[in-house]
């Protein structure tokens, strides 16, 4: 079981980092440090409808696969950490049926509004979610070691966030650094499961 735990881990990271590459290279302008993931796909975006289905979609599909497989492996008193970590999948499944207006704006259409609800709540979800498995971490000895990096890495989500929340010309980067925290932390997981 602690196999699958990695591989999903693998396939979560892999959808996470090739498609939003991929789109972004056939997507004049883009830049990888300005813009967000969401504009890849954002209204009357070129390949919009493939980005919705072909990578947000099957990302919040794997997130939520992850979270199933590893809560298999965790103990029940994990399952506040895990269903908070499980809205990081809402996030993605809402980009792709709510997607953000042209340029990822703070207000816009009702789909924006909704999309960077989603987005929000997935967010806070996974940065919460990291905070709460830390502090069950520590009384597991078999994971006791992840318990301060996988809070701290919960922290850093957080006060990404905050900074997410305002106009700068990295928002991408920020964007990009939170999901590398969550992303990274699941491949963690993965491979110390495995090793154990």
């Amino acid at each position: 079981m602690s196999l699958w735990v990695l591989l999903a881990a693998i396939l979560a990271a892999l959808l996470a980092a090739v498609p939003p590459w991929w789109f972004a290279r056939r997507r004049p302008g883009y830049s990888h440090l300005r813009h967000t993931i969401s504009e890849l796909g954002e209204t009357g975006a070129p390949d919009a409808s493939r980005v919705a289905w072909l990578a947000f979609a099957p990302l919040g599909l794997s997130v939520w696969m992850f979270v199933a497989l590893l809560g298999a492996r965790l103990p029940a008193d994990t399952g506040t950490g895990l269903v908070l970590l499980s809205l990081f999948g809402v996030s993605y499944v809402g980009a792709a049926v709510f997607p953000c207006d042209a340029g990822a704006p703070f207000w816009g259409t009702w789909r924006n509004h909704l999309h960077n609800l989603v987005a929000a709540i997935g967010y806070f979800g996974a940065g919460a979610g990291l905070i709460e498995l830390g502090r069950a971490f520590e009384d597991m000895s078999s994971l006791s070691g992840l318990s301060a990096v996988t809070a701290a890495l919960g922290k850093g989500v957080l006060l990404g966030i905050f900074v997410l929340s305002f106009e700068s010309p990295v928002r991408g980067l920020v964007q990009r650094a939170i999901e590398a925290a969550v992303f990274g932390w699941m491949l963690l997981m993965g491979g110390w499961l495995v090793l154990a």
